[in-house]
């Protein structure tokens, strides 16, 4: 089983600002995610502490999982097993973290274009990266972990996808066109994954 946690809503999320490996605040609602995360797997029957613990260590899901362990029933203890790996870090906006898209597409007018043509494998500007970068980082990671012992997950929207995407072996078009919204959480079990809302 590998469950797949990405962080709760944070003010660039409102603002609707790509993030990246830049941060900004949990707000209020990220907060109460999760809270409604952390109620979600008291009330389930998994045994979270069986389970081998992975995480972004970008700032915005190390306080989103602050919470949820403080939530948690005490014998999970997330913190004390959780690894941390820069693989499961956002996907790289280089110069655009911080802005919105019409400042992108005031500021950066062709490269917004050239990436709007060829999303997949636009690189872009500032040290930011393509999804097939991206997609060869998660496929290390995967390759690291066991696929044969429970694993819980604590990331973000875009290396959420392609984590799915990889799996599932879908398409790059597919993935791309795949979410994974602040209040759900997927888990993948006997070949599927399953969204849950919290």
């Amino acid at each position: 089983m590998i469950i797949i946690i990405r962080h709760g809503e944070t003010i660039w999320n409102i603002q609707k600002r790509k993030q990246g490996h830049k941060d900004s605040n949990l707000t209020l609602k990220g907060k109460r995610q999760a809270i409604k995360v952390a109620n979600f797997f008291n009330k389930k029957k998994y045994d979270l502490s069986k389970f081998k613990i992975y995480s972004s260590p970008l700032r915005r899901v190390l306080n989103y999982k602050k919470i949820i362990e403080k939530n948690l029933k005490p014998q999970f203890n997330l913190g004390e097993r959780t690894r941390l790996s820069n693989m499961l870090k956002e996907h790289k906006f280089g110069h655009w973290e911080g802005k919105n898209d019409n400042e992108i597409k005031k500021k950066y007018p062709k490269e917004f274009k050239l990436r709007s043509q060829d999303k997949w494998n636009y690189k872009i500007p500032g040290g930011g990266e393509s999804y097939d970068l991206l997609y060869k980082r998660i496929n290390k990671f995967l390759k690291k972990i066991s696929r044969k012992k429970n694993t819980l997950i604590f990331t973000h929207d875009m290396v959420s996808r392609v984590l799915r995407g990889n799996i599932m072996k879908y398409k790059k078009n597919k993935i791309m066109k795949m979410q994974h919204k602040n209040n759900c959480i997927y888990i993948y079990k006997n070949k599927i994954f399953r969204k849950y809302k919290v």
